[in-house]
């Protein structure tokens, strides 16, 4: 190809990317523009029947009876009172807890009163006969057999 033919190439791909961007910046700017105002409505023959007052407080209490989101708590859902946690009747002390803010990277710190050696324990872990339920700032909740008892840290 010829010096001559190189130049027309580039001349007519020049062309073509120019008519190109022109196309976009016609059709972002149509897409921009304001839209007309819509058109009045025509006048219908037959007017619809005005809504009774009524309707809106019927309705309501319709969708209340009916529980149609779910706002009333099944039978087997009601909520139980939840009693507080019983100090916890283990040989151990807390010495200390590491929390985190999600939970599951905690760490406590428990000293066994018979011989004095401090372990560190994460939640889910075994002590003597219990789990490490959760730990908080100054508390370890255990679960013994099926109940909850807390071990809070002396001061």
């Amino acid at each position: 190809m010829t010096e001559y033919g190189i130049r027309r190439l580039a001349m007519g791909a020049s062309a073509l990317f120019l008519a190109g961007a022109a196309l976009v910046v016609v059709a972002a700017w149509r897409f921009t523009a304001t839209p007309p105002p819509p058109p009045a409505p025509a006048a219908s023959p037959k007017a619809p029947p005005p809504r009774q007052a009524t309707a809106g407080p019927e309705l309501t209490r319709t969708i209340l009876a009916n529980d149609v989101f779910g706002l009333t708590p099944l039978p087997d859902q009601q909520a139980k009172t939840k009693q507080p946690p019983k100090p916890a009747e283990i040989d151990m002390e807390l010495a200390g807890t590491v929390i985190a803010a999600d939970g599951r990277h905690a760490a406590a710190f428990l000293r066994d009163k018979g011989n004095k050696s401090q372990k560190a324990y994460a939640v889910g872990a075994t002590v003597k006969d219990a789990r490490i339920k959760s730990i908080g700032k100054n508390f370890v909740i255990l679960e013994r057999q099926g109940r909850e008892e807390i071990l809070t840290m002396k001061p």
